[in-house]
């Protein structure tokens, strides 16, 4: 058991004497999260939960996706492609960050032109935006992006792009602004220990002002802890809970929420560090694939909130292939493919998993073990904190035959987002297939919507026949709410903050 497990019961004692009868009436939000975001208030070394828990309430993109995973406006209203390799976008007028800044066509491309220099290379969120040759300033609300090539989603991958306030950016570096980070969200940071919570307050003069005061944002990893957490009040709402948990407080009285995420729970294989040969056998690979029982992890284990996954996509994403189904369960066809590529006693095998975050990670990761193991193949399985996955994987430095990598197509829902780190394109890669290449790249320049919808799930079927993972679920997540929260609803797997009000 890793140490953040271990800090659980000291957390919540932290909650019980810092939580008062006089705070609980006020307008306060108490928002239990895995973990701060490791690189605190640097919005580029992350992308996804836990980290965008806290940094949606503090920072905008230029474009957004909503609920149906759709393009939207958001500090930018409008977008437009102009040629092929030139997007023209027009911004929101009367923007501010909370530091007084103002926000305006030439605080975006300082941003993006220190994403793309060397120095912001280093940041994992720059891969999102290392096509692009330059920013320019029409004017002080039009901002013209090129690309090096034809890049027909920019606008998609712009929603990855959180804008932090330049002036405070360059005279602070970025180490320092990850203390005291300023962007255009509708809170500002106030405190990254308020009673063992970091602590964020209204920023009334954000273009979406919020309705409550503040949020407590506590680390509380544990389940345990966190049931009993939302039994006493001492958080308001949480996004992690195990089915069994969720309907158990269901029947107490507590709001449940089903939401369906863009993201394929799955083992990557690490290809370019695995020392087992086996692995870069194709018949190898999809072996281990039918040798997992995704339908009983469903139905037993997650009560059907979530559905066995075939490909790299969920019926959210664009470039999902409907026609494609999930892997079936098959061992007696798997022992024949490892018999086949020359394996008939099967081999041993290693994985790294980030199980904190999910409630029924472990037992899910076990039951793929399982699986494994009625072909012969032991797989031996090791937890990690996410901070030290995210460095691995950044830096491509995987000790283990698999780890732990969701499909993950947020915060843009295209599913070329997953395809191009699961590719050659990765900075470095652990999968690099180079007849997938030419295929992917059309997707790039292909701008009409239909004919890149039918490139993407062609991609889908390929990359299935690759098996470059273990696909096994595609997530969704279940929100337990407290009566007296109001107007709840999720955007990319976050709380709508501003939306939202308490009534106790």
């Amino acid at each position: 058991m890793n140490q953040v497990f271990k800090m659980a019961p000291f957390l919540l004692v932290l909650l019980s004497f810092f939580v008062t009868p006089a705070i609980a009436q006020d307008k306060t939000l108490r928002m239990p999260v895995i973990s701060h975001p490791p690189s605190l208030g640097n919005p580029f070394m992350a992308n996804g939960l836990p980290s965008a828990l806290m940094w949606f309430a503090l920072f905008d993109a230029l474009v957004r996706t909503n609920d149906k995973g759709e393009l939207e406006p958001a500090l930018a209203l409008s977008w437009e492609a102009v040629s092929s390799t030139r997007w023209r976008f027009k911004l929101r007028d009367g923007v501010l960050f909370s530091n007084g800044e103002v926000f305006d066509a030439h605080a975006a491309a300082a941003v993006l032109r220190w994403l793309v220099s060397e120095d912001g290379k280093s940041q994992l969120i720059a891969s999102e935006v290392q096509g692009i040759s330059s920013v320019a300033v029409v004017d002080r609300l039009t901002l013209d992006i090129t690309t090096r090539a034809p890049d027909a989603i920019l606008p998609k991958r712009l929603t990855a792009v959180l804008m932090v306030a330049p002036d405070s950016w360059s005279a602070l570096g970025k180490d320092a602004f990850a203390l005291t980070p300023s962007g255009t969200g509708p809170f500002r940071l106030s405190d990254w220990n308020k009673g063992g919570a970091a602590e964020v307050v209204a920023f009334k003069r954000s273009w979406r002002a919020p309705k409550i005061d503040r949020i407590l944002f506590y680390q509380i990893p544990e389940e345990t802890a966190l049931i009993q957490a939302l039994q006493s009040q001492q958080v308001d709402l949480t996004t992690t809970l195990s089915p069994d948990a969720a309907s158990d407080l269901e029947t107490m009285g507590f709001e449940t929420l089903v939401t369906p995420t863009a993201q394929v729970l799955a083992f990557a294989f690490n290809m370019t560090g695995t020392k087992v040969e086996a692995l870069r056998d194709v018949r190898v690979r999809t072996a281990l694939n039918l040798a997992v029982d995704r339908a009983a992890i469903s139905n037993i284990v997650l009560r059907g909130t979530q559905q066995p996954a075939g490909q790299p996509g969920t019926p959210l994403t664009f470039g999902y292939e409907p026609d494609l189904e999930a892997f079936s369960h098959d061992v007696s066809r798997a022992k024949r493919l490892l018999e086949d590529a020359g394996y008939p006693d099967g081999f041993k095998i290693t994985a790294e998993a980030v199980v904190a975050g999910n409630a029924d990670a472990s037992l899910v990761y076990q039951l793929v073990q399982q699986g494994l193991r009625d072909i012969g193949v032991e797989m031996e399985l090791r937890s990690i904190v996410y901070s030290d996955w995210i460095r691995k994987y950044t830096t491509g430095t995987f000790e283990s035959d698999l780890f732990s990598l969701a499909w993950n197509s947020e915060p843009y829902y295209d599913v070329v987002r997953p395809m191009e780190y699961y590719s050659c394109a990765k900075p470095v890669p652990f999968f690099c297939h180079e007849a997938l290449m030419p295929l992917l790249d059309e997707t790039g320049i292909t701008f009409d919507e239909e004919e890149r919808r039918d490139r993407l799930q062609a991609l889908s079927r390929a990359y299935r026949e690759q098996a470059p993972a273990i696909f096994i679920l595609e997530v969704s997540e279940i929100a337990v709410i407290a009566d007296y929260v109001r107007n709840y609803r999720v955007r990319t797997r976050v709380p709508v903050y501003e939306e939202l009000e308490l009534e106790r």
